[in-house]
């Protein structure tokens, strides 16, 4: 890779993280709102149970990703909260079909993996 795509990768990069607002977490019962809304990560739960994580596909494309949350069910994620208040997701999310984003939800925030979301981290 040239020096120039490694740094355009790395400024692009740290303003994603840096720059761009944590996203929020909103706990909603039972269904998904009809319109879901960028930065937000949802948790759904029924009856106390965690069901699923949604969220608006942050490379832009506007699908919405569904996360499973039951242990029993694959793939599955976990939702981990931080001593801080922040929030993490695990494993990363890799969508195989459409944009095929790749990143890591950590403490609020995404992690682009090489190759995946903004045209920089492309290059």
């Amino acid at each position: 890779m040239s020096f120039f795509r490694r740094a355009i990768r790395i400024v692009g990069n740290w303003f994603w993280i840096r720059v761009l607002p944590p996203y929020e977490l909103v706990v909603v019962e039972e269904s998904l709102p009809r319109s879901l809304k960028r930065g937000i990560l949802y948790i759904v739960q029924e009856d106390g149970y965690v069901e699923q994580a949604a969220m608006i596909c942050p490379c832009g494309c506007r699908e919405i990703l569904h996360m499973n949350m039951f242990p029993d069910e694959r793939p599955c994620w976990s939702l981990l909260k931080h001593d801080d208040g922040s929030y993490s997701l695990r494993p990363s999310v890799w969508r195989m079909k459409g944009c095929r984003s790749h990143f890591w939800f950590r403490n609020n925030r995404i992690h682009w993996c090489n190759n995946s979301g903004p045209w920089w981290n492309r290059l």
